[in-house]
């Protein structure tokens, strides 16, 4: 099932803040991010139709949601809503609260077996929502939107409270999620880890105005965003495919625009998608190609430009591959035994993180 984009022109005024918000999300899963009190929950509760002072435009497909004469409530959006206190009914039991949204289902979406199976509900069934934990009540919560059968999920903050495990257990079902039921999920989170394992394309917030839509690999590599970001050193984000596996040697083969990497540690199919990050500190510059190392991966590179930092330590932009940027750190000294300057060819070492593996 294919998607329908969401757009919305929306404000809301409140006592020393005013949101202003206008953009479009298609397919996929899109970040929303930015420091806290910028308006990112104001804006969810927006498009779900929660709050009555929000003024214009919001419609989704061909279907107003809200706009002149038309002002459809919540429950005949296909909303599935999780916010941080979670919501559940008080009076019911996991299992009625799980119930109770199968019941108002409102189109296709995840089975209840898979729900209960990918978000470890089995165990918590009986229990009331005031026997459950912060993590247990989100993973309920979740479950219950998602057996609504939503064309649009809006998730605010929901691996909050749970534990790193369970994260990497539920990412995979939410991934899958776009693309299997044909439903768009816009999801506020405060962590760089998680849009980058999760989302798609993220949107920039701050101060209740948007200010910019873009791919992860376009915001987390350009240095005006890593102050928003919360980024302390520089760094690019690559997506790759996988295209080779070398089970003798446990590695993985991976295309970029950087060009082929290896990784260890991950075990994805061929074809699959994948992100890497690549921080300056894992990236070490060298006049010839190294003959031995423990470091996989070496790359041609040219240097760009140069900028000098702190302390005598001089931040260098690289230029790799097919329109690829790199970022590394190196002492003065280290500038004049290199010979750098812009134009200069050399030869990169980088030790890729990989983060989001899809399948």
């Amino acid at each position: 099932m294919t998607a329908r984009p969401l757009d919305f022109d929306v404000t809301l005024e409140r006592p020393g803040f005013q949101l202003r918000a206008a953009d479009r999300i298609e397919s996929g899963i899109t970040a929303l991010f930015g420091p806290s009190g910028c308006g990112k929950t104001s804006l969810l509760r927006c498009l779900a139709g929660l709050e009555p002072a929000c003024r214009g435009r919001i419609r989704h497909g061909d279907q107003p949601w809200q706009g002149p004469g038309v002002r459809l409530p919540p429950h005949r959006r296909a909303v599935g809503l999780v916010f941080q206190d979670t919501r559940l009914f008080p009076h019911l039991s996991a299992r009625g609260n799980l119930d109770f949204a199968e019941r108002r289902r409102r189109g296709d979406g995840p089975g209840r077996a898979e729900v209960i199976e990918g978000l470890g509900l089995r165990a918590l069934l009986d229990q009331s929502p005031a026997a459950l934990s912060g993590g247990e009540s989100q993973r309920v919560a979740l479950g219950r939107a998602l057996l609504a059968g939503p064309r649009l999920l809006l998730l605010d903050e929901p691996l909050s409270g749970l534990d790193a495990a369970r994260q990497r257990e539920i990412m995979p079902l939410l991934r899958a999620i776009p693309e299997r039921f044909g439903v768009q999920l816009l999801v506020v989170t405060h962590a760089c880890h998680e849009v980058l394992s999760l989302a798609d394309r993220m949107i920039l917030m701050q101060a209740g105005r948007l200010i910019t839509q873009a791919p992860l690999s376009d915001l987390f590599s350009a240095p005006d965003y890593w102050p928003i970001l919360g980024l302390t050193e520089p760094a690019v984000v690559w997506p790759g495919r996988v295209v080779a596996r070398d089970n003798d040697w446990g590695l993985t083969t991976l295309a970029t625009d950087a060009g082929r990497l290896r990784v260890s540690g991950i075990n994805p199919g061929s074809g699959a998608p994948v992100m890497l990050r690549v921080s300056a500190r894992d990236v070490v510059l060298s006049l010839e190609p190294p003959m031995a190392t423990s470091m996989l991966n070496s790359l041609p590179v040219r240097v760009e430009a140069l900028e000098n930092e702190r302390d005598g330590v001089v931040r260098v932009r690289l230029a790799v591959g097919h329109r690829a940027a790199l970022w590394t750190h190196v002492t003065r000294q280290s500038v004049a035994a290199l010979r750098l300057e812009p134009g200069r060819r050399l030869h990169a070492l980088i030790r890729p993180e990989v983060l989001g593996v899809n399948h």
